[in-house]
């Protein structure tokens, strides 16, 4: 079957790299001739007005050191009654779409691989180690060409259908797909309630999905009401469906530019509006496990090396793997490295990535997955609450985590074959 999935597209988040590469490998092994499509998250033309201050916070940014700048943003953001919320629209530029055809290669990628090595190494895993078939949408008249070659849509997982983050897409709702089938597997909004602003034009959108299978419970929740059906399904993150000897294969091509000393503590945040508890919680694991040896993988240009550690800028995907699989322990507030901890049944801490009044927050998710294995003490919260201390007990774990990966299995077959 000829399937066209469609997600984020790989980039230095590497959850967002992992879940793209499982839903694609598990379609891939299943016998499916998979292509993945997708866009640049596009925005609206700008307004004059849009443009001037546009220019004015390029302005800033170069005048301005990040930490006052980040605390500035925050104080703007605390000020504001809600945070704003982006309605993108679907691409077209026949000019890169041109310069595409000359040089049979997307543009945007072939630079940023230029930017440093962990670019490049996120550009190898995304197209040169065969992981994907990509295709980038440049035009309209490209959208109709991969609806026609189409037998079926699938919207993966991630927050593609969050609207605060990056957008609104009509991309991930497959708004331009016509009447051909379209299901989703794992995809997640990530939100206690759907904003009222997209409410309508989302249900309009996800009305024409056969089978819509969700990755967090409150997901359920809300499209079950929004739709006006009871079948929305909750399965589990594509990252799971792989084994974990599968991904100790996929780490094990990894290439670190350094030795690994034989006790660390790894760590990853994708967010840094917490960083003072995140470093709080580095230092009261160091003291709790006895370990010195700290490494933080740098995403999304993040500077800081907790813990007094190593700060390592050039992880791609296998690197992550790799890391997070040999470490002792593990610190993080990202859902994917949750999830990778808990198949590699390692000891683990997280700490939430918003504060739990925030709107827009992305909590949801991951009091979510606490909650299913009954291990929400992994979350910290202050220096002196230490029941993140205690160990996960995996033979209970484990066992409810199989069932989940066998019935979500089961679902995605069903949703691709009916």
């Amino acid at each position: 079957m000829k399937i066209k999935l469609v997600t984020f597209a790989p980039h230095p988040n590497f959850g967002t790299c992992l879940q793209s590469y499982a839903l694609n490998y598990v379609l891939r092994k299943m016998g499916h001739n998979v292509e993945f499509i997708y866009n640049g998250r596009e925005n609206p033309p700008l307004s004059f007005k849009q443009y001037i201050i546009k220019g004015i916070k390029k302005i800033i940014k170069h005048l301005i050191p990040e930490e006052k700048r980040l605390r500035i943003k925050e104080s703007i953001k605390q000020k504001s009654s809600r945070p704003s919320l982006h309605v993108l629209s679907l691409p077209h530029h026949p000019i890169l779409n041109l310069a595409n055809r000359i040089f049979q290669k997307d543009i945007w990628y072939e630079n940023k691989k230029h930017t440093n090595l962990q670019w490049r190494k996120v550009y190898k895993f995304t197209f040169e180690d065969n992981n994907f078939c990509m295709k980038r949408i440049y035009t309209h008249k490209q959208y109709n060409k991969v609806t026609d070659d189409a037998d079926l849509f699938i919207t993966g997982s991630d927050q593609i259908w969050n609207p605060y983050c990056g957008g609104y897409n009509p991309m991930m709702f497959l708004e331009f797909a016509g009447n051909t089938k379209r299901v989703a597997y794992s995809s997640s909004i990530s939100q206690p309630e759907i904003p009222i602003e997209i409410k309508e034009r989302m249900k309009n959108a996800l009305s024409k999905f056969t089978h819509i299978a969700v990755r967090e419970q409150r997901s359920v929740e809300l499209l079950n009401q929004l739709l006006n059906r009871n079948d929305v399904k909750l399965v589990v993150d594509p990252t799971y469906l792989l084994s974990a000897t599968e991904w100790e294969e996929f780490g094990e091509k990894a290439v670190l530019e350094f030795p690994l000393p034989e006790k660390y503590i790894f760590c990853y945040f994708v967010g840094n509006k917490r960083k003072a508890v995140y470093e709080e919680m580095v230092q009261q694991v160091k003291e709790y496990t006895g370990i010195n040896d700290v490494i933080t993988l740098e995403c999304y240009n993040r500077k800081y090396a907790y813990g007094n550690g190593r700060l390592y800028k050039d992880a791609g995907p296998y690197e992550w793997v790799y890391l997070l699989r040999n470490a002792s322990y593990i610190c993080m507030d990202s859902f994917h490295a949750t999830v990778f901890a808990l198949k590699f049944q390692k000891e683990f801490v997280h700490a939430m990535k918003n504060e739990e009044n925030e709107i827009g927050s992305q909590n949801t998710r991951m009091h979510d997955i606490l909650n299913r294995y009954s291990i929400a003490y992994k979350n910290y919260n202050n220096a002196t609450d230490t029941r993140w201390q205690q160990i996960i007990d995996y033979k209970k774990v484990s066992p409810i985590i199989n069932s989940e990966i066998e019935n979500s299995m089961k679902f995605l077959k069903m949703e691709i074959e009916n």
